[in-house]
This record gives C-alpha cells, structure tokens and sequence, in this order.
C-alpha cells in the first residue's frame, strides 16, 4: 500500500472507526484529532511497513487507550 491510499485509508475508515470506538463526543473530536495525531500508536500507524492498520478499530481503540492512560506504547504480540 503507497502513502497516498494508506492516508485516504486512515483519514476515512480507520480514524473515524477509533473515534466511534471510544465514543468521542462531536465536541470534543477535535482535541481528541490533535492529541491521536501526536501518539507514538499514530507515528507507527502512517508507517505502511508495520501494516499496524490492518488491526481492528477496537484493537487499535484499546491501543490508543492504553498509551493515553500509562504513556506506554503495547502493541499486539502478533505482530
């Protein structure tokens, strides 16, 4: 997968997923955007090797939960 179609994959269909999953409330979606944008889970997301967008939204949900709550990024062993 190129740059191009992983941001559109991402910005579309992967981010907005994370956000229902969390249950983000419309007023809060942008401050939520801003600090998922700045997440190590989004450094290595926009990374097309680590194919981490393939994950489920709930997995990617609980990783971007965890991050926030310890400061400690854990992926999914089987990756």
């Amino acid at each position: 997968m190129n740059n191009d179609k992983l941001a559109v994959l991402l910005g579309t269909c992967i981010i907005p997923s994370i956000v229902k999953e969390l249950k983000v409330p419309d007023d809060e979606q942008v401050e939520f955007l801003n600090t998922f944008y700045k997440s190590s889970l989004y450094d290595i997301l926009i990374c097309e090797d680590t194919a981490l967008w393939h994950l489920s939204p709930t997995t990617l949900a609980e990783i971007y939960k965890h991050e926030q709550e310890t400061g400690i990024l854990e992926l999914p062993e089987e990756l």
